[in-house]
């Protein structure tokens, strides 16, 4: 074997069935409907970088880049199945699937415009989306780390910023979260994201607790337990000064991610408490007040 990538019997092909930073990038190659096809220089290009790579271990901006990919991908095979009256399905706050995947668009360009992508024009909503998405996957994959730590606006009702790599959490996160609503609506059966992107998107909207609790700041911590796939501990301070936890929630991980998106009435959310038991309700109702709709 000639070829210098050829290591403990590892072939370039190989290699990218194994490197999820790899696979990802060549995911994006694909477009829906009618796209132009990406030119044959581009594909080499990826496989180039393939076998020059030695470790595919996910760092850095493929950190974030590889699991939006993963939603991408897994909502274009969704929406390349529906059937033309399947995109007039009822779906609460946007009325039909057509219309979420619009809204979608929509939130995912307040990234795609500050990295630069163009507009997508009058193109239908399936292809609009999809290649505004690929645009922005492969503007960050082509920057370095230090682009991730850039404050952008969040998507939301809620006007806040957070650093590029939140962002794309959120895009993972809302990304996941519609693919959810239109199976629902098309009587498919829900699906989680991997878990160790579970465990990303709750750490994600952990994080913006803090700014979203309503009242005067409490000078307390919160512990927060999630438990299943995708699961962890976090204590998150309310303020500056605060140096002692007032409560201690439990929750199953997935469940919480998904009442992250409003998508668990916060009144029956399952949870266990000990502590503060009015600190935990505003924990839990504040919770359900960060999705992207």
């Amino acid at each position: 074997m000639t070829d210098p990538y050829l290591y403990n019997g590892q072939s370039p092909d190989e290699h990218v069935a194994s490197c999820p930073d790899c696979g990802a990038a060549i995911a994006l190659l694909d477009r829906p409907g009618t796209a132009a096809e990406p030119s044959p220089a581009l594909r080499e290009a990826v496989l180039s970088m393939a076998r020059r790579r030695r470790d595919p271990a996910v760092t850095g901006v493929a950190s974030v880049t590889v699991p939006y990919a993963e939603q991408v991908a897994l909502m274009d095979g969704l929406l390349r199945e529906l059937s033309e009256p399947q995109w007039d399905a009822p779906i609460a706050k946007h009325g039909t699937i057509k219309g979420l995947v619009a809204h979608l668009a929509a939130n995912d360009a307040t990234v795609a415009h500050f990295m630069g992508v163009p507009g997508m024009g009058a193109a239908p909503v399936h292809r609009r989306w999809r290649e505004q998405a690929g645009a922005l996957l492969e503007r960050v994959s082509a920057g370095s780390e230090v682009l991730l730590g850039v404050e952008v606006a969040l998507a939301g009702a809620r006007p806040a910023r957070a650093p590029l790599r939140q962002a794309l959490i959120q895009r993972t996160f809302e990304t996941w979260t519609h693919a959810d609503d239109i199976r629902a609506a098309t009587d498919r059966d829900r699906a989680a994201p991997r878990d160790e992107h579970v465990h990303m998107i709750a750490e994600f909207g952990l994080a913006l607790l803090p700014r979203a609790m309503k009242g005067p700041r409490r000078d307390v911590s919160v512990t927060m337990v999630l438990t299943g796939p995708g699961g962890g501990t976090w204590t998150i301070p309310l303020s500056p000064a605060s140096e002692r936890v007032a409560v201690l929630i439990s929750a199953q991980a997935v469940d919480f991610c998904r009442l992250l998106a409003n998508r668990r009435p916060p009144d029956s959310f399952p949870y266990a408490a000990e502590g503060d038991p009015a600190l935990a309700r505003d924990v839990i109702h504040t919770a359900a007040t960060l999705g992207c709709d």
